[in-house]
């Protein structure tokens, strides 16, 4: 028998989040700010009126209100505490608590008074465990990590400075590691830094294992014209370096983009106080530099970061999908971070404190992700960072999914090794290792590896799901799901689509079709972050701690469907294997058997249309070039961006 009270309390958390999504959409797009105590006193009141309604029309439990009278003073009683953040906050948190403990509750007296087999009720308690790994440090970094949408003031600073006159320059050494790419494209991004407003800086390319001198020999000549230029006056520079462009092609660089790197630190000029890292096809604009050196008059700030952004895109079906699917992270989440000081160093248009990078030892040639993983030992000496909204340079995407996986293959692979290597530091005191992580360091950092291990986890999901619905239906099992389970599925995921749409409109992003065309990107990455989960978290079980370094092609690929196909071979398989599955099961069910035949049937073949995403996305991406090739557009001007209205 279930709990008189989880069913009244779970009615009540979960009516509350359709409630909140409006209240966000009246904060971000009408200014609603329910501050006076009238308004605030109608909202917090009305939303938990409502839920208490519903959960004792639902459940014709007294209990109801009394939850709802509870989340009441809760909301209430976080208007201080929370009061740099959106009413909605107020409303969210306290729902959240309700909604975790509430269904786990319920789920486990559910599951415990069904009448069926001890086989069938053990695989639904380790569905259970397996769906709550996590979930309490989801909760406890709700805030954080959602800041973009429930915060309403910032303390940290997340725009640049405004260029002033100083006394003094720090010198900034820009650090542009190439590895067999375009020279054009590698030309043009030593012409964009020719072109910084700065007066003391030098740019150290560092070209790395390059084969063919066909592309690395065009790099060096430019340099030296770039000096010639500088030193003429053909180029207008403030720049007090007679050679800033120092060009340096190695041959048998161990460590790929890490080992290249620490080269050009140990290369760096004795007086450089900077170091900036700039990937082979970033545009930086003139102003990177004039608005965030400031921020280097505090001692203690070990880096500044500034978010990944692209050029070329719009023309492009399949880039614009690429694009604002990087977007969601790196222009509203992870500037969110900053504000709790778990930010992180993503590769390309930061700066960096040379004293603090050499403390630490240098980049870590282990890891895919030398640049995050170095901002967690940073961070544990006591520096702190700034991870800022506004772009500063504009890189490519990449044109084929294949390059597009590769990339994605490093960004999941990299944190997990960075929480193997550095797991001691995310113990609780007295177990850490020494650091001056902070608490919120520690548990976001744990969150940015721990989700990319989830995904490794997942592995575990289908199985399990297959095994508990043959079990029932060997057993011959009826178990009748209730109309809360229903309503729950139904109004999160109202909810989370909400979210979603308001996140993409804070982004500048207004087109259904984009936000369609992203969330299809997304969902074709799935299996490339569950493959490079699951090898990252299995490798160091076989001794495996390095893998290899697979870089993004930056050539024009030509149009080539096979090419496409075979790139997502193994999500074809499956989605036909599941497809078969499927099928399999919905003719072996009995239409006396409603339960089954959608758990059976409807779960894989919702599975089998996830795996398509990524066909589909490898087939645009080939269409694109395509078109493209046989009519071209011309390029979007360099500086047009979308306005984030954060």
């Amino acid at each position: 028998m279930i709990s008189p009270l989880f069913e009244p309390g779970l009615w009540v958390g979960l009516v509350t989040l359709p409630c909140t999504s409006a209240l966000l959409i009246s904060h971000h797009l009408y200014q609603w700010s329910w501050e006076t105590l009238a308004p605030r006193t109608l909202a917090l009141v009305g939303t938990w009126t409502l839920g208490g309604a519903i959960a004792w029309n639902a459940t014709a439990s007294p209990l109801a209100w009394g939850v709802a009278a509870i989340g009441l003073i809760l909301s209430w009683a976080m208007h201080a505490p929370l009061r740099h953040y959106y009413l909605a906050t107020h409303i969210l948190l306290p729902a959240s608590v309700m909604n975790v403990v509430f269904t786990l509750g319920w789920s486990v007296t559910f599951i415990t008074a069904l009448d069926i087999s001890p086989l069938t009720r053990t695989l639904l308690l380790i569905n259970l465990v397996l769906g709550l790994i996590l979930l309490p440090l989801g909760l406890i970094t709700l805030l954080p990590t959602q800041s973009y949408l429930l915060r309403k003031r910032w303390l940290h600073p997340r725009v640049s400075l405004p260029p002033e006159p100083r006394t003094h320059y720090p010198k900034v050494s820009f650090h542009v590691p190439s590895y067999a790419e375009p020279p054009d494209v590698v030309c043009a991004t030593l012409d964009a830094l020719s072109q910084i407003r700065y007066p003391n800086f030098e740019v150290l390319l560092i070209d790395n294992n390059t084969i063919d001198p066909a592309l690395w020999h065009p790099l060096k000549i430019h340099c030296e014209s770039l000096n010639q230029q500088l030193a003429s006056g053909a180029i207008a520079s403030e720049n007090h370096v007679s050679k800033p462009f120092q060009f340096f092609h190695l041959e048998n660089l161990k460590g790929a983009k890490a080992g290249a790197l620490n080269f050009a630190l140990e290369h760096t000029a004795p007086d450089a106080e900077i170091i900036s890292l700039i990937d082979a096809d970033y545009q930086s604009q003139p102003d990177f530099l004039e608005r965030l050196i400031g921020f280097f008059d505090d001692p203690n700030l070990g880096f500044v970061q500034t978010p990944h952004d692209y050029r070329e895109w719009q023309n492009n079906v399949y880039l614009r999908a690429c694009y604002w699917e990087y977007r969601l992270s790196c222009a509203l989440q992870q500037p969110c971070l900053s504000e709790w000081g778990a930010d992180f160093i993503i590769g390309t248009m930061c700066l960096i404190r040379r004293q603090a990078l050499e403390q630490v030892g240098g980049w870590a040639t282990w890891c895919l992700t030398e640049d995050s993983e170095s901002a967690i030992r940073i961070h544990s000496l006591g520096y702190s960072s700034i991870f800022l909204t506004e772009t500063f340079g504009r890189g490519l995407i990449p044109e084929t999914f294949l390059g597009y996986k590769k990339q994605r293959r490093r960004w999941t692979i990299g944190p997990i090794q960075q929480f193997l290597y550095h797991w001691r530091l995310f113990l609780p005191n007295p177990w850490a290792a020494p650091s001056k992580l902070t608490f919120w360091q520690r548990a976001l950092e744990l969150v940015h590896s721990l989700r990319e291990i989830q995904y490794g986890l997942s592995i575990l999901v289908l199985p399990l799901a297959i095994a508990t619905l043959v079990s029932i239906f060997y057993h011959q099992e009826a178990i009748a799901l209730p109309p809360v389970l229903w309503w729950g599925a139904s109004l999160s995921g109202l909810a989370s689509l909400v979210q979603n749409w308001l996140s993409f409109r804070l982004l500048g992003c207004t087109s259904l079709v984009d936000m369609v065309m992203s969330t299809l990107a997304s969902l074709a990455l799935g299996h490339t972050r569950f493959m490079g989960a699951l090898v990252g978290t299995l490798a160091p079980l076989f001794n495996n701690y390095s893998f290899p370094w697979q870089r993004t092609n930056k050539f024009k690929p030509r149009p080539n469907r096979l090419r496409a196909l075979e790139s997502v071979k193994t999500e074809i398989c499956l989605a036909l294997a599941l497809f078969l599955l499927g099928g399999g099961l919905f003719s072996q069910a009995s239409l006396s058997r409603p339960d089954l035949l959608l758990g059976l049937g409807l779960g894989a073949w919702g599975a089998a249309i996830a795996y398509l995403a990524s066909p589909l996305m490898a087939l645009l991406a080939e269409y694109e070039l395509h078109r493209l090739s046989t009519h071209p557009s011309p390029k979007a001007v360099a500086t047009e961006k979308p306005e984030i209205l954060l």
